[in-house]
């Protein structure tokens, strides 16, 4: 049996689901599954998937005759799978080069683990060209589901950037009740659930995805305010779901997911061509949720507020001269070049509470594309030639809920 299964629900982007296939074909680890499951597309997906039966050495095809919706293909492609752990894979994204063999490295890396959050390049929609690297903590796991929403609630819904342990969603997506969390995040209850209150879950910086900006269908559909009540609307009923309104985690999911999700899709409104429209509605929908935060009447306000072409300016000004945006950390990865991981998986795998590398040699050879040069140093492995000294600042391996 494979010990992974990527997983493709796609529908109608032929074009694209050929890169990606292509990236995938490319890798060296043939221990791995595909499975593309087609949700009833117009276009030639399924002959597209059907071309890389002989590059790819396990891989299946569904055809779907009528259409599941999102959440249903999420969980229609899950339920063929064999592999213990199984990878979404965004129809349109992408493996970077050593990805799988990264994402297998932190599996054995991280015995029983339920699944691993992964490191993502932004490229543009060519995917030609590195936009930015996304804000990772370091290489580390989380034990519980309180700990891990609370640090990276945000980084959970990008599909793409997701693994977890097959029979644990098996089980959770079949629960009667799971249909109402068909909101365009089913995966992120699914990931609570699994969880639970000392399962441990995996955060992998290093880049293992490439990310196609400028191709949200959800907001082609249905426009940028939509686009972000979708967002606002689902993580609010996960966060009740997991842990009850008004408690510690909520609280904690509730900052996160505005200081990432909201504002950078009203950026990216605000900085778009044309006219932003249904700001006084936007700001009526988004003071039910968040008007009680200090960041709403601060920062969310005066950015609708601003003219767009203030909000251009301070936007790129940012990107070009912050040492901390996305965008700079992608300059840092072009201008150095690939990096040599050494023999454990980067940004450290620890042993216990110790502070120490574990010796792992997955990934002894050097890959190309291998990720993100961290401005952390004392926490990433690239910086130890012998991969076992110790760690500074007491960053420890296991970060737990205290409440």
């Amino acid at each position: 049996m494979s010990k992974l299964s990527i997983c493709i629900p796609t529908y109608n982007r032929s074009r694209y689901l050929r890169e990606l296939l292509e990236s995938i074909a490319r890798q060296d680890c043939p221990e791995i599954e595909v499975i593309v499951s087609d949700d009833a597309s117009p276009d030639d997906s399924v002959e597209v998937a059907k071309q890389f039966q002989g590059r790819v050495r396990e891989l299946t095809v569904l055809d779907h005759p009528v259409n599941l919706g999102m959440d249903g293909n999420f969980l229609a492609v899950t339920n063929v799978a064999k592999g213990t752990y199984i990878w979404l894979m965004g129809d349109d994204d992408r493996i970077e080069p050593g990805g799988v063999a990264r994402v297998l490295s932190a599996l054995e890396a991280w015995p029983g683990i339920i699944g691993l959050t992964l490191g993502v390049v932004d490229y543009d929609k060519e995917m030609q060209t590195a936009t930015g690297i996304r804000q990772m903590p370091p290489t580390q796991s989380f034990v519980g589901a309180s700990a891990l929403f609370s640090k990276a609630a945000e980084l959970l819904g990008f599909m793409s950037a997701l693994v977890i342990d097959r029979e644990r969603w098996a089980t959770i997506s079949k629960e009667p009740d799971i249909s109402k969390y068909h909101n365009y995040y089913v995966q992120v209850y699914i990931i609570g659930r699994a969880i639970g209150l000392e399962g441990l879950w995996g955060i992998v910086r290093e880049p293992c995805v490439g990310f196609r900006t400028g191709n949200d269908q959800l907001r082609r559909k249905y426009g940028w305010l939509k686009r972000l009540e979708f967002d606002v609307a689902a993580y609010e009923q996960i966060a009740v779901g997991l842990f009850g309104k008004g408690t510690k985690p909520y609280r904690a999911i509730k900052r996160r997911i505005f200081d990432t999700h909201v504002m950078a899709r009203v950026l990216n409104a605000k900085t778009a061509p044309g006219a932003t429209g249904s700001i006084p509605a936007a700001i009526g929908y988004l003071f039910k949720y968040y008007g009680d935060l200090p960041q709403f009447w601060m920062t969310l306000l005066p950015t609708l507020a601003m003219p767009k072409w203030a909000v251009s300016f301070v936007r790129q000004v940012y990107k070009r001269f912050s040492p901390s945006s996305g965008e700079a950390r992608a300059r840092v990865r072009t201008s150095v070049g690939t990096p040599s991981w050494g023999s454990c998986i980067s940004g450290c795998t620890l042993n216990g509470a110790h502070g120490r590398c574990g010796d792992r040699n997955a990934l002894k050879n050097d890959v190309p594309g291998a990720g993100e040069i961290s401005e952390d140093v004392d926490s990433e492995c690239s910086s130890r030639p012998d991969c076992r000294a110790e760690l500074k600042n007491e960053k420890i391996v296991r970060t737990t809920s205290t409440g």
